[in-house]
């Protein structure tokens, strides 16, 4: 496979990341004293995890503009994607990468890559870190609900199946999922980058908690979601990397 100079980068799992800090806390113990660790851990985690994956994200997009002129033209004139932490900024180096696959291979399509085996092996993988982590015993209701509602709400209808018109723009997500991004991750995100918590009280007003989706803004969703993507760009940016190597 041919190399460009982020790719070691690039293609460096999240999921290792997670794991690797949720192996952290084996230490600590599970007894009610190691409860005050909790938002301490998960925070730091996520913001890891979304901070990652801004940084690939440029990275994908400085490797293909070194080599593929049209798209430095239009990534230094007529994209904007700043720090590539909103949904705007991933679907569109989603569908950069997709073009740039289709000009040497113009019968590729996403579903080749992203089949209901693709998803259930991301999805089980995730939920054994899960499962053999602290996370689920400190957040035994938020586990329980995630671990009974992920499959039906992160569904292979949900990824890389959208088509707008005849034209070949596709989306990252469907839209119930594209919402989730937005509403539990991405707010997320930006209430803990920018300390927006500080001056909030800890717990939202009975309104909000009252909301029929209120159960989905939990660790569980937000770092699969993360995941999720990443796994989804990375095996993208694989595709494009042998197409190079080809035409080498």
């Amino acid at each position: 496979m041919y190399n460009s100079q982020h790719s070691e980068f690039i293609l460096s799992p999240l999921i290792d990341l997670m794991r690797y800090g949720l192996s952290a806390c084996k230490g600590t113990g599970d007894g009610i004293e190691s409860f005050p660790l909790c938002e301490y851990v998960t925070q730091s985690l996520f913001l890891k995890l979304t901070g990652a994956q801004e940084q690939k994200i440029k990275c994908i997009c400085w490797d293909v503009a070194t080599l593929d002129y049209e798209y430095r033209y239009e990534f230094l004139n007529k994209k904007n994607y700043g720090e590539c932490s909103d949904w705007n900024s991933k679907n569109g180096v989603y569908n950069d990468l997709l073009k740039v696959i289709q000009k040497v291979d113009n019968s590729f399509e996403p579903s080749q890559l992203f089949g209901a085996t693709f998803l259930s092996k991301t999805l089980n993988e995730i939920l054994q870190i899960y499962e053999n982590s602290i996370l689920n015993i400190w957040l035994k209701r938020d586990f329980d609900f995630y671990k009974a509602n992920h499959a039906t709400v992160i569904s292979i209808r949900q990824i890389a199946q959208a088509k707008q018109n005849n034209a070949k723009v596709y989306s990252l997500f469907q839209s119930s999922l594209k919402d989730k991004f937005e509403e539990i991750v991405y707010k997320h995100r930006n209430r803990c980058a920018h300390n927006t918590l500080s001056y909030q009280t800890n717990k939202p007003d009975l309104n909000v908690i009252a909301m029929k989706d209120f159960e989905f803004n939990s660790y569980f969703f937000r770092y699969t979601i993360i995941i999720l993507i990443d796994c989804i760009l990375m095996s993208l940016f694989k595709k494009y990397l042998s197409l190079q190597l080809e035409s080498i």
